[in-house]
């Protein structure tokens, strides 16, 4: 069943919620269950993974969401052609990331982490399938059945994860259980396009001027974009943790997962936003565009200013209660680095609204731009601040991304 803006917003919303808690969930057990020093091994192997299998979520699955938003009966073809695509892929990456494991953990200075990252490249191909499915039933706008497969994702992860974990393997454990709760929504969601197809099949018009070529010459942008945002939000623990200890890495590790909560939040919005702008540009239908794009903007304050005003004035006791006194010492880089997440989120927003009228590619140069910043300023501030410098660093970053991205946007509906 097909959804509104509204409904699908606050279906999405309800799924990121799902997905914020289970985080807390899955960390601050960890963070308890391990201790600082393992914690933070885990999250890096676990940033490093997630990195790779965003990339995959949204290159591919957004031009799904794209062509199959327009509603002109392709969308049974678009699916098969993707799916195509996003097995090869996801197959090449599992492949390179394996290989490449050694060489990887030697350039974070910690040869020893090498099996962990190799266990975790297992996860690739089940997640490519899921996130090509939730990318398909987004354009659909069947925002329940999205929302339903995002809500199990999160469920199956703390059950998996924390399960795991607790027996003698541990880390491996934790490990095993990311990949196991991916496969298993991988299955769930097979059924689920199964029913849609068949739904599909009678209003399929049997050809499509959407080819493989169109697919990717799409999605080849959003997936540097992505690889750059990405980046953004994962760089500044990777410096941490090659330029300071494991604790640091521990530490830093608490404060980045508390301080992407408000961020997770409003990230429901954009999965709705997305196949509304991309129908709304292919009518040029300007003045209604402009109303989303303000809607969005508000929904996404009503999140930001609370969320982030309470986890800035309340850093010191939020990590030490959720973490343990041991995570007290990145209490200002937390409140540092929630306001960079909250710039990163409206950021985020205009971004989508960038790709969804088909300018991918500037999306592409303005995270680019925002990811060699990020950099230059994590090498300058972490030796000098620390952790308090990572913070700073990324939240410097994120504030000029949202100045471009927003003028641009401006520039484009303002007059």
């Amino acid at each position: 069943m097909k959804h509104s803006l509204r409904h699908g917003t606050i279906f999405l919303i309800a799924a990121q919620i799902s997905f914020v808690l289970s985080g807390y969930a899955t960390h601050i057990g960890l963070g308890r269950l391990l201790g600082p020093e393992d914690y933070g091994l885990y999250a890096v192997v676990i940033s490093l993974m997630t990195m790779v299998n965003l990339i995959l979520s949204t290159g591919i699955p957004q031009a799904v969401s794209k062509y199959v938003a327009q509603g002109d009966g392709n969308e049974l073809h678009v699916k098969r052609t993707a799916q195509n695509m996003q097995l090869t892929f996801s197959l090449i990456m599992f492949i390179a990331y394996y290989s490449f494991a050694d060489q990887l953990a030697t350039m974070l200075n910690d040869p020893g982490m090498a099996p962990y990252l190799k266990l975790s490249s297992f996860i690739v191909p089940a997640y490519a399938l899921q996130a090509l499915y939730i990318g398909y039933f987004n354009g659909l706008k069947e925002y329940g059945k999205q929302s339903l497969m995002l809500i199990l994702y999160s469920v199956f992860k703390v059950l998996f994860i924390l399960g795991f974990a607790l027996t003698s393997y541990a880390l491996y454990g934790a490990i095993s259980g990311f990949i196991l709760s991916s496969v298993a929504i991988m299955f769930l969601s097979l059924h689920l396009v199964h029913s849609a197809d068949d739904r599909l099949q009678a209003s399929s018009n049997g050809h499509s001027m959407v080819s493989a070529r169109t697919i990717l010459n799409f999605a080849t942008p959003i997936v540097f974009y992505s690889a750059a945002t990405n980046l953004i939000l994962n760089f500044d623990l990777f410096f941490v943790k090659a330029y300071l200890t494991d604790m640091d890495a521990g530490i830093y590790s608490a404060v980045s997962t508390i301080s992407k909560v408000p961020f997770f939040i409003i990230a429901g919005i954009y999965g709705a936003l997305f196949p509304a702008i991309s129908s709304m540009s292919v009518h040029n239908d300007r003045s209604q565009m402009i109303r989303q794009i303000i809607k969005s903007v508000k929904y996404s304050m009503f999140v930001l200013v609370p969320s982030t005003s309470f986890i800035v004035l309340f850093s010191e006791q939020v990590l030490s209660f959720l973490f343990s006194d041991q995570y007290s010492a990145g209490s200002t880089a937390l409140g540092v680095l929630t306001i960079g997440m909250g710039f990163f989120g409206l950021f985020s927003l205009f971004t989508t609204v960038i790709n969804g009228i088909g300018k991918p590619r500037i999306s592409m140069l303005i995270s680019l731009f925002v990811l060699v910043l990020d950099i230059f300023l994590n090498r300058s501030l972490i030796p000098s601040y620390g952790v308090d410098g990572a913070a700073m660093a990324t939240c410097t970053a994120c504030l000029l991304g949202l100045v471009v991205s927003s003028l641009y946007v401006y520039r484009q509906y303002a007059h």
